[in-house]
């Protein structure tokens, strides 16, 4: 007879209930319930669900890329289990061997090293190129190879297979989507039907997209790589609709302080499911599943460690570990690598990135753990050149601002570590934590968000009356009577954080912030004071391989690299040394993946005629 036990446990979302049917001391059915904000989570626990069930033990692998969820889940089976072992040991009247439930749920944020000054180690597993020997022979053949199944990959894969060439797919985690998972997987685009549609903006065009991205870049970005990125981006947002991609809504970032008004438009596109943390990964899933439909394979827990040349270093497949066997794969005519940048690899970062790597050592990463540079070091081992390194994507992940032009900032100001206010407040989230971050590198302390009690009543305030009280309870917020007192609770100067708050008071009484040029929130500040501390939210690093606008790795004389193709956030010098604004890049990723498939394609008929 089939009973239902239950288990619960908790995952990183909230609780995660597993009910298993057992009939004959055999697991039948598994069915899992936990909050629909688990989005990343539920691709792993369908995949451990599976697991359980074909291997009727709880003893599987972790899922990589969704450990949090996936862990606590299988904790939850094993609850489950328990339980039910111990009902039969009842009913029996004897004992049962009940198996101990495994090690619970996993934190999902990086952690800061163990010594900060001690010298961090490269957890990437790549190892120098190999080449091929006359006689060498491959495990299987395809047309590309696809490193890395986020938004960059899948779109690679989709449009490779599209066109009727075989793909693989080599991912390194348990499931696909990467960090695009993560994201909000919102897309920027200018002048489609939908900015018509949604916005006021009538008269956009991909022209003054780039413009406005080239003046985000600061002189860093190579230029054609971001005109033929805006140029092709509206065509992208109507190829992903086609792909049943459906927009219903168009906003813009908040203000980068000196783009000009005329090449400013909402141009961010989110459709429905997006929009919100996780929300990619229905864009990702969407790109998955129409890859899957042309023919592309996709191979999990396989980790590209090698790239493969002939003689004359043109690339001819990869060698992978596929759950701990080395296997060789050709590449007919292009491998791609969409593996991201260098997000939590803290020896690249420390080489490449200081943002990025400060961010790995105190702050909170939320990008795909497996993103370790593979991709950049795969190029590196056959003599790519990296560009645009430096910069990464930035934002407070408690009160998300400057990233939606519908929230105005609530009145406050940010004061360094001198007291001092150092930066134009509702500008774009990443171009702010650059400035703080160069502040608190500067004076080697912390800098602040400085508000009152009058900044609750006004309109985008993050915090209640309540949820602010909370807050200073826990010491997330320092709240004081006086500034006096405040600037002593921050250890800031009491004269400069007085100037400074009289200063902006000042001028908003006047309507107007003539030192930052602020747009929203200009309201005085009165009554109790708070202080909240400044702290990185990280998506990601930005910087990689050098490309051409055909995606072509090039090396460090601009010569491609025949056959090595790079996308998305593994290639560099389209994004400057700050992201510009949400929505940047997944439109590249998407581009870029297309973009290289379709060079591959050209080549491969060439080739063949």
């Amino acid at each position: 007879m089939a009973e239902v036990y239950q288990g619960v446990t908790h995952g990183f979302h909230g609780p995660i209930t597993a009910n298993v049917t057992i009939e004959d001391q055999k697991i039948k059915k598994i069915d899992a319930e936990y909050s629909q904000a688990a989005t990343v989570g539920a691709l792993g626990i369908a995949r451990m669900k599976a697991q359980i069930l074909a291997q009727q033990s709880t003893d599987v692998d972790a899922v990589t890329g969704a450990s949090t969820s996936a862990n606590a889940f299988k904790a939850a089976v094993e609850k489950a289990i328990a339980v039910s072992q111990q009902t039969l040991s009842e009913e029996a009247g004897r004992d049962i061997n009940v198996p101990s439930p495994k090690s619970g749920p996993v934190d999902e944020v990086t952690g800061a090293s163990a010594n900060p000054l001690q010298a961090p180690t490269n957890p990437s597993p790549v190892t120098p190129a190999e080449v091929a020997s006359e006689h060498a022979t491959f495990d299987a053949t395809y047309d590309v190879i696809v490193v890395g199944a986020g938004g960059a990959g899948l779109s690679a894969a989709v449009q490779a297979a599209s066109e009727g060439l075989s793909v693989l797919i080599c991912e390194k985690a348990g499931i696909a989507g990467g960090t695009t998972n993560y994201s909000g997987g919102v897309v920027q685009a200018a002048g489609t039907k939908y900015q018509k549609e949604f916005t006021t903006y009538q008269n956009d065009t991909p022209e003054k997209h780039a413009n406005e991205w080239l003046a985000a870049g600061e002189n860093s970005v190579d230029a054609d790589l971001v005109r033929d990125l805006a140029t092709n981006a509206p065509k992208n947002i109507e190829w992903l609709a086609d792909l049943g991609i459906k927009w219903h809504a168009v906003y813009g970032h908040t203000q980068i302080p000196y783009e000009q008004p005329e090449d400013f438009a909402d141009r961010i596109h989110v459709y429905e499911g997006g929009g919100g943390m996780a929300g990619g990964t229905v864009l990702a899933q969407t790109l998955l599943k129409r890859a899957l439909e042309k023919g592309a394979k996709i191979s999990y827990d396989t980790t590209v460690t090698t790239l493969i040349t002939a003689n004359d270093h043109s690339i001819t497949g990869v060698k992978a570990r596929v759950k701990n066997q080395v296997t060789s794969f050709k590449a007919r005519y292009g491998v791609i690598l969409a593996t991201a940048s260098i997000d939590h690899n803290q020896a690249l970062a420390f080489q490449y990135s200081p943002q990025q790597y400060n961010d790995l050592l105190f702050n909170t990463c939320l990008s795909a753990k497996t993103d370790t540079g593979d991709g950049i070091l795969l190029g590196q081992s056959v003599g790519a050149a990296i560009q645009g390194m430096g910069g990464c994507i930035d934002f407070d992940g408690k009160t998300g601002n400057g990233t939606d032009n519908r929230v105005p900032a609530m009145p406050m100001i940010f004061v360094n570590g001198r007291g001092k206010r150092f930066v134009c407040e509702d500008a774009t989230y990443a171009y702010q934590y650059r400035a703080i971050f160069q502040q608190e590198k500067q004076f080697k302390t912390p800098t602040y968000m400085i508000f009152a009690d009058s900044s609750l009543q006004a309109d985008g305030a993050w915090w209640t009356a309540d949820s602010l009280s909370e807050d200073v309870k826990k010491g997330t917020v320092i709240a004081a009577d006086s500034l006096t007192n405040l600037a002593t609770a921050i250890n800031v100067p009491v004269d400069n954080l007085t100037a400074s708050v009289t200063a902006w008071n000042q001028q908003a009484s006047a309507g107007q912030d003539t030192e930052f040029g602020r747009q929203t929130g200009i309201q005085a500040l009165a009554g109790k004071w708070y202080a909240y501390r400044n702290r990185a939210t990280n998506l990601g690093a930005i910087g990689g391989l050098k490309i051409n606008v055909d995606c072509q790795v090039l090396d460090n004389f601009d010569q491609p690299i025949t056959n090595l193709y790079a996308a998305g956030l593994n290639a560099g010098g389209w994004i400057g040394q700050y992201y510009p604004g949400s929505g940047t890049a997944i439109a590249g990723i998407v581009h870029q993946g297309r973009k290289a498939a379709e060079k591959i394609s050209a080549l491969a008929a060439a080739r063949m005629s």
